[in-house]
């Protein structure tokens, strides 16, 4: 399956980066509550309180429950979501079957909080068809000219 091993280089990459910009300051149980980091991604930049991610992954970082775990997440979050933009259309189609015009906001959230906008929203729409990329509509410019589509 390619889709999962570039899914899986992708969160072993990020997960490198986040972690060699982490430094440890101690690991006795004093330190706090800690839980899961774990990313997501909504088709909004604001969901509502029960809204589901379309696609959420928990890459096994246990964070601290507190700012500092927060940005350690957030970090990790998107460097997956940088990391999978050239495959990401195909990965998001192919789990989502169809879509249409959707542009993913990319998510964190740490223990039990809620999930917290990471900052990233997909530049351009994403169109699937029966878990195919497919031009998007608004995607297609008319020639003025001829009336004709420029992606024709």
């Amino acid at each position: 399956m390619e889709h999962s091993n570039v899914l899986f280089f992708s969160f072993a990459l990020a997960l490198a980066i986040v972690s060699s910009e982490q430094t440890i300051k101690s690991d006795s149980p004093t330190d706090g509550i800690k839980g899961n980091c774990s990313c997501g991604g909504f088709p909004t930049s604001s969901p509502t309180p029960d809204s589901v991610p379309l696609l959420s992954q928990s890459p096994g970082l246990v964070v601290n429950c507190d700012e500092e775990g927060a940005g350690t997440c957030k970090s990790l979050c998107l460097a997956l979501a940088t990391a999978t933009k050239a495959k990401g259309p195909e990965i998001l189609c192919y789990r989502l079957k169809d879509a249409d015009e959707l542009k993913l906001s990319a998510f964190y959230k740490v223990c039990d909080k809620p999930w917290v906008y990471a900052d990233m929203t997909a530049e351009d729409a994403l169109c699937c068809q029966e878990s195919k990329v497919k031009v998007c509509t608004s995607g297609e410019h008319v020639n003025t000219t001829t009336g004709t589509n420029a992606s024709t």
